[in-house]
């Protein structure tokens, strides 16, 4: 394989060929033919940099069963010890082993600006197309000594065997133009083309995959099938070609109101929430529509952080679409509210009172999709599925002539004209992100389950029988359920149309927010634009969590007093 010697690796490969799973044990032979090796798995979040740790523990475990003729041969070279019976460490801060020849591979999953001043002679980078530019201005200066230096003793430093070269691999499926992997993709390409051995880009795209051949002739089961890549493009087209066909998103540009980076930033690995389980308040923002655009509803979970107050999780991401239909237009009206009312019931959670854990319910007013007609719906008393009698909901300020007509309706509507907020609430969906004050869901892989880690506290006995403890991380498989599948499709959707949002500055000092031209025709705004009435909602309570705080009164009548002379004697 070229990357055996080659510094400067890129592998540029479709969603489900096999990165980390040829990556793991190309490791393993470095790490076990080598003597003294030092190598790093990172990621853009720890959590997949330990992913790809792991899938070498299982290959040298045995534990994948679709790898026929695995050998116990890597596993008996792993260094042992009473805490750690099978060589592999889990240390939250980093996964680790070592072998008996001296070689080692860690996991940074820590903060980028930690990890510096480290030594490694292959840093490998998982799914690099996702990871902002600080995890690699960090951690390239670890190769940067040469391999072949050795200094001390009577040694003629031109005699030694020349050593192999550090390395730098980044793997990962195509991402966007403004991305730190398409920089290296295109400048390894052009120096690859014109005969620099010391540059290595591969290009390995669906096709190859479904095609692969075994001793010449096309494989009986491939690790893609068609029509999933078909399925893939009928949702979002512009993903598709990215992950499947390695074809790059051409964004970026001084418009751009949101880089991806920021949202790489801000994804974490969380199972969404269907449901209040905690008490906490949330948000929903609602865009209806009825026959020639998207009738979406975002939900965002608002909790208080001890240290910059106010944040939000994007937990949920339904879209009203009638199935039945051919061209999956948008359901009925009446269902979509009577869908809207049982979210709402479900996010204010069991023993509470009506709406008590509803922070907001926003609603898009534009004439389009009928927002004032629905929020009428909303202002009367009804009866969920249960039979439990609900109170109403309306806008007080902008519904006021309808107060004294619905005493009983709780004033938690919001309605948001796009010719009033529009522009405000991008404003506010580029100060949160940008402040990291909304998190989302990381990209989902269509796996149908999702790898989350959670830290434990291992007690053993060492060699002297003296009880220890530390810190490990264990595994945890979360099969997904369809509609927690569909609320990460839905949040991948929406952050896809946040990237491609661009900012146009007027003439007279103006600004608007609208898709770049040439995304107008291919992809709808309405999961962006609920993202931005959420952002916005979010600003507010922040705001008044500010000018809402009282200063403390000082009573001066019990102030103590004291006096003081001066004595010139």
């Amino acid at each position: 394989m070229k990357s055996w010697v080659t510094p400067f690796n890129v592998w540029c490969q479709s969603r489900g060929s096999g990165k980390t799973t040829m990556l793991a044990p190309f490791i393993m032979a470095k790490t076990n033919l080598i003597p003294n090796f030092q190598a790093y798995i990172m990621s853009g979040v720890g959590s997949q940099a330990q992913e790809a740790f792991l899938k070498i523990e299982k290959i040298a475990k045995k534990e994948i069963a679709s790898f026929t003729g695995l050998t116990d041969i890597f596993y008996n070279e792993t260094v042992k010890s009473t805490a750690n019976t099978d060589g592999f460490t889990h240390n939250p801060a980093s996964f680790q082993y070592k072998l008996y020849n001296g070689s080692a591979l860690n996991s940074l999953n820590g903060a980028f600006d930690n990890n510096r001043s480290k030594r490694s002679n292959l840093n490998v980078y998982d799914e690099s197309g996702f990871a902002p530019e600080e995890l690699f201005v960090t951690s390239l200066p670890f190769i940067t000594q040469d391999s072949n230096f050795k200094l001390g003793g009577d040694i003629d430093i031109s005699l030694e065997p020349k050593q192999f070269p550090n390395q730098a691999i980044f793997a990962s499926s195509a991402s966007g133009t403004d991305t730190y992997f398409y920089k290296v993709y295109k400048d390894y390409a052009k120096k690859m083309f014109l005969g620099d051995d010391r540059y290595f880009v591969a290009d390995i795209n669906a096709e190859i995959v479904i095609n692969a051949t075994f001793n010449g002739k096309k494989y009986p089961v491939g690790l893609l099938k068609q029509e999933v890549i078909d399925d893939a493009m009928r949702k979002n087209k512009e993903k598709a070609l990215r992950e499947y066909y390695n074809k790059f998103s051409t964004e970026g540009g001084e418009n751009q109101a949101i880089r991806r980076a920021t949202i790489i930033r801000n994804s974490e690995v969380r199972i969404p929430t269907l449901y209040n389980e905690n008490g906490n308040k949330f948000a929903l923002a609602y865009d209806p529509a009825r026959s020639y655009d998207n009738s979406v509803c975002m939900v965002g979970e608002i909790y208080l952080d001890e240290i910059v107050g106010y944040k939000m999780r994007i937990c949920n991401g339904v879209s009203f679409v009638d199935i039945s239909k051919k061209k999956k237009t948008p359901m009925r009206t009446p269902e979509q509210i009577a869908h809207v009312k049982q979210m709402i019931i479900d996010y204010n959670g069991k023993q509470a009172a009506d709406y008590e854990n509803i922070s907001a319910l926003l609603i898009d007013s534009g004439a389009g999709g009928g927002g004032v007609n629905i929020a009428d719906d909303f202002m009367e008393e009804w009866i969920d599925s249960q039979g439990v009698r609900r109170k109403g909901m309306i806008d007080k300020k902008e519904s006021s002539d309808y107060v004294t007509k619905f005493p009983t309706a709780t004033d938690k509507i919001k309605l948001l004209s796009p010719k009033k907020y529009k522009t405000e609430m991008f404003d506010a969906l580029v100060e949160m992100t940008g402040l990291d004050l909304i998190s989302f869901t990381d990209e989902y892989d269509m796996k149908g389950h999702l790898t989350l880690f959670e830290d434990a506290e291992l007690t053993y006995e060492d060699d002297d029988n003296n009880k220890k403890t530390e810190i490990t991380s264990n595994t945890k498989i979360h099969k997904l359920s369809f509609d927690e599948e569909m609320a990460l499709k839905n949040i991948d959707l929406a952050k896809e149309e946040v990237i491609n949002i661009f900012r146009y500055d007027n003439p007279n000092g103006g600004r608007r927010y609208a898709l770049s031209p040439e995304k107008e025709s291919k992809m709808h705004d309405d999961r962006a634009y609920c993202l931005a009435m959420l952002a916005w909602h979010l600003q507010q309570l922040r705001r008044e969590n500010i000018t809402k705080k009282q200063n403390n009164i000082v009573d001066w009548k019990n102030a103590p007093k004291s006096y003081s002379s001066i004595s010139f004697q």
